[in-house]
């Protein structure tokens, strides 16, 4: 006896099945790509919102600062600074940007600290100099630490504007034999946009998109021996994509995400990644020194 042969809609079945399921599988694709989308969109909203408001709290300190300039001495904020305990410890000296003040350095000056590192910081106001002044004034600072704690290089790190600051001292020769190793996390090497935005003085104007102080900067050639990290944030709306990474061939970068200008202060990624920087060179120069003895 014959076996019945299956109907024209028993054997478009299997088909339009596997047709149905590729078709739910194609739409279950697009949503979940449309919620990570959603997700990512909704971080980045969460930091811009955490930004502005840290942006706010930097202005109103800002204004505080409306008077002087200048960076203050280490004296006046270590005053029980102590020599180092050995001659190839480096300090670390914390520069920071247009409108921060020394505790915007609090979690990484106490994460450097709990390291075993010697952590300083100094603070200036916005107005009424100039980057060159507050580079020179950087200059004498260092000499003073160095002399103080009879080290024979500092580290220094730079947020923002406190980079520039940095790159200048450096740029001018005044560094030349005392500096290690340079962090700069979302200095505005290639300029930032919204200093065209705002009436803020001769150190807004030098940090707009191909002014003379960065086109000299960016034709400076970093000195023999001094180890370069930039660190640039894919959320950054003042220091945008990589206007932050210095013209140095040898300057090594690093690009976090999930934080913004602001926010690099904070970023656990970003502390580590200068910690374990600053904490290998002090490990080289300890090996280095025990080898020569």
């Amino acid at each position: 006896m014959s076996k019945p042969q299956p109907t024209s809609r028993q054997q478009d079945e299997p088909v339009h099945g596997s047709s149905r399921r590729a078709e739910l599988m194609a739409a279950m694709r697009v949503l979940v790509g449309a919620r990570a989308v959603v997700e990512t969109a909704a971080r980045a909203a969460l930091v811009q919102a955490t930004e502005v408001a840290m942006m706010m709290s930097a202005a109103a300190n800002t204004s505080r600062c409306l008077v002087g300039g200048g960076l203050e001495r280490a004296s006046s904020l270590s005053p029980q600074m102590q020599p180092c305990t050995a001659p190839w410890t480096c300090p670390v000296l914390l520069v920071h940007g247009f409108g921060g003040t020394r505790s915007s350095w609090s979690v990484v000056a106490q994460t450097l600290s709990a390291r075993g590192l010697s952590v300083y910081a100094v603070a200036y106001a916005p107005f009424g100099v100039s980057v060159a002044r507050l580079a020179d004034e950087l200059v004498a600072e260092v000499g003073e630490i160095l002399s103080r704690t009879g080290a024979a290089k500092v580290h220094l790190v730079g947020h923002s504007l406190g980079g520039v600051v940095i790159a200048q001292a450096i740029a001018d020769g005044g560094l030349d034999g005392l500096v290690d190793t340079v962090v700069t996390l979302g200095s505005p090497f290639g300029g930032s946009p919204l200093a065209d935005l705002l009436p803020f003085g001769e150190i807004v104007r030098a940090l707009r998109p191909g002014s003379q102080l960065l086109q000299r900067l960016a034709s400076a050639p970093m000195p023999d021996g001094v180890r370069w990290l930039a660190v640039t944030a894919a959320l950054d709306i003042i220091v945008p994509g990589l206007r932050s990474v210095p013209n140095h061939a040898q300057a090594e970068t690093m690009r976090v995400t999930g934080v913004g200008h602001l926010g690099m202060l904070r970023s656990s990624e970003v502390i580590e990644r200068i910690s374990a920087a600053l904490s290998a060179r002090e490990s080289a120069a300890v090996t280095e020194m025990h080898s020569a003895s």
